[in-house]
């Protein structure tokens, strides 16, 4: 599938309202809820892969059925509430549901807005644990994997035995998880938040957590 990205204005309309919103393990909402522009939208994987613009870019896999495809279109401009563990997009029908994200890409940023593990509890600066996962999924940008992946419950996926994890479709990603197995790193600070290990200094950076759809098939 081909993404492509329309260059549109950015338009911040104000803040609708104020605070934080805790995912589990205390990680706060690192966005404002304001409104944006759809950049890019594209169904991958039985979700809506949607960015928005925004500083940072925000992305978000959503369901691709209910009130999510009545509001993601488009280029179209949808309202961001941090109601809820990863925020929602509001329905401009006064009577319709939310449109509530399954998953989030900006790993770092959120690592950003939550407790940290101590290094020193953890035994290691760069903590890393085996991850193992299926492919269910592959475009010309990305791959998305599901299974198990440990240290996504850092920032607030508390069922990390089963989490989809996406990686863009690159060289040392292809070669990453052609086993199905793979170890997977926690970075305290920088870019990126979590990445799948390669021999030095190849990586896999790991692009978006997201929880797996309704009724789907397991690993």
């Amino acid at each position: 599938m081909r993404l492509t990205r329309t260059a549109l204005a950015v338009a911040l309309l104000g803040t609708l309202v104020s605070g934080c919103t805790s995912l589990s393990g205390g990680v706060s909402n690192p966005f404002v809820p304001e409104t944006h522009f759809i950049i890019l939208i594209a169904e991958r994987a039985g979700y809506v892969d949607v960015h928005l613009a925004g500083d940072p870019e925000m992305r978000f896999l959503f369901p691709s059925t209910g009130p999510c495809a009545e509001i993601l279109k488009p280029e179209a401009q949808v309202s961001y509430s941090t109601r809820g563990r990863y925020g929602q997009l509001i329905n401009p029908d006064p009577d319709g549901k939310p449109c509530i994200p399954m998953g989030v890409g900006n790993l770092d940023v959120w690592r950003n807005r939550g407790p940290r593990p101590d290094p020193y509890v953890t035994g290691s600066p760069l903590p890393r644990r085996t991850a193992r996962f299926t492919e269910i999924h592959r475009d010309e940008a990305d791959i998305f994997l599901r299974g198990r992946w440990p240290l996504a419950s850092w920032i607030g996926f508390a069922r990390s035995d089963d989490i989809v994890a996406v990686v863009p479709n690159i060289e040392n990603c292809r070669r990453a998880v052609a086993d199905g197995k793979a170890t997977m790193e926690y970075r305290y600070s920088g870019k990126p938040a979590y990445a799948i290990m390669m021999q030095p200094p190849a990586k896999c950076p790991i692009e978006a957590f997201a929880i797996p759809l309704p009724g789907a098939p397991g690993p």
